[in-house]
């Protein structure tokens, strides 16, 4: 890690860290021990590596020219795809909401058309009878 600090200038590190020039000396000398939170900010801001900074979670997931990559994507994302993705979120949420009322109301309409084919199916065989019975009478009346 000597390494990567030695290759920036001391006044990028004095602007992204806030220390004195004096420290950053000492430790690009290696006088004194670089402490972990400035090397993990360092390495965000120059490599753009977020696991420097968030921790192993987040291995694989880094910033580069204003965007920010996932490991299971080529692109990068902008600010405002990344703000897109909570609306995308709710709007599925709603959409499967709206779904499974939907699913629901065609259920309901099938159990009513089974019904309605039920008595139907009731009315036709009361008609054929009524009409076999009709006939019955009128031969015998005849």
């Amino acid at each position: 890690m000597e390494d990567f600090i030695k290759s920036i200038s001391t006044q990028e590190i004095e602007k992204i860290t806030g220390e004195k020039p004096e420290k950053i000396k000492r430790w690009k000398k290696g006088i004194t021990k670089v402490p972990e939170s400035a090397i993990r900010l360092l390495k965000l801001y120059f490599n753009g590596e977020a696991s420097g900074l968030l921790g192993k979670d987040w291995e694989g997931f880094y910033f580069k020219d204003a965007l920010f990559y996932v490991p299971e994507w080529r692109r990068g994302f902008t600010p405002h795809e990344i703000r897109s993705l909570f609306w995308k979120c709710q709007q599925i949420i709603s959409l499967e909401s709206e779904l499974r009322r939907l699913r629901q109301e065609i259920e309901k309409r099938d159990d009513e058309i089974n019904a309605l084919e039920i008595k139907a199916d009731f009315y036709r065989r009361q008609v054929v009878l009524e009409s076999r019975f009709g006939m019955i009478l009128e031969r015998s009346f005849s």
